[in-house]
């Protein structure tokens, strides 16, 4: 299961940024303020650096504490060093997203991607060393990091979703004229049983699945051949051993 993971990992998280780079440029073409909260960015007269970190004041329209690397979201996004794109402060206030929670949940969404692509990578190197399951260092950081795929997913899901905002339809319908007309106390109370439920659901499931993993595989010696054959058949003994152990 591990080989067939990072076999899978190393082709397609790489591709995944690949294909994340053309969304952001076809994003820029169609919803650009998103991309300028993303990157945090307000002026657009002068090219956009890459912030590593940095605190948005959207009160003063400006960053503090920036670690920035100069240039280089211009490099990304027009794929020239000089290259301009819209800043925050081309539309007004009322027009611009939440942008330190966008910037935020992206930042987040990229670093995980890049450990993704990294993880990957290097356990393709050590799989062709054949030393990938006597490196434990390796195999300790695999075992606790496979569900940080879901909190990339959920941080760009808030990227989508919060980045386009105020609009519902980009330029033409706000989401607050867009809205049933619900109770707000409805609305925050559904959210919330929903956060719970998947919170505990979600939990669980991580509970459980580190369990089999400590539990690890059992007769592989016997099972070798036909747990190779059949990763899911591994997977289907591993459970059943960890539940009439537990």
């Amino acid at each position: 299961m591990l080989r067939m993971a990072i076999g899978l990992t190393a082709i397609l998280a790489p591709l995944q940024l690949i294909i994340g780079d053309q969304h952001g440029l076809n994003t820029l073409a169609h919803q650009p303020i998103k991309i300028a909260a993303m990157e945090a960015h307000w002026d657009g007269s002068k090219p956009g650096d890459f912030h590593i970190f940095a605190w948005p004041d959207e009160k003063a329209g400006q960053n503090r504490f920036e670690i920035s690397i100069p240039k280089a979201a211009s490099l990304i996004l027009t794929h020239r060093m000089n290259g301009l794109f819209p800043g925050l402060t081309s539309v007004p206030a009322d027009q611009r997203p939440p942008v330190a929670i966008v910037f935020f949940a992206f930042r987040t969404m990229l670093a995980i991607g890049l450990l993704m692509i990294a993880t990957a990578l290097f356990g393709a190197f050590l799989w062709w060393r054949g030393t990938l399951f006597e490196t434990r260092w390796y195999l300790r950081i695999m075992a606790q990091c496979w569900w940080i795929g879901f909190i990339a997913v959920i941080a760009g899901w808030i990227v989508t979703e919060t980045g386009r905002q105020p609009w519902i339809v980009q330029g033409m319908l706000r989401t607050a004229d867009a809205t049933s007309p619900v109770p707000a106390a409805t609305i925050a109370g559904t959210l919330a049983l929903f956060v719970i439920a998947y919170g505990v659901v979600f939990s669980f499931g991580i509970y459980y699945i580190n369990r089999l993993i400590a539990q690890g595989p059992t007769e592989v010696a016997a099972e070798e051949s036909r747990h190779l054959a059949n990763p899911i058949s591994a997977a289907g003994d591993a459970r059943r051993t960890a539940v009439q152990q537990g």
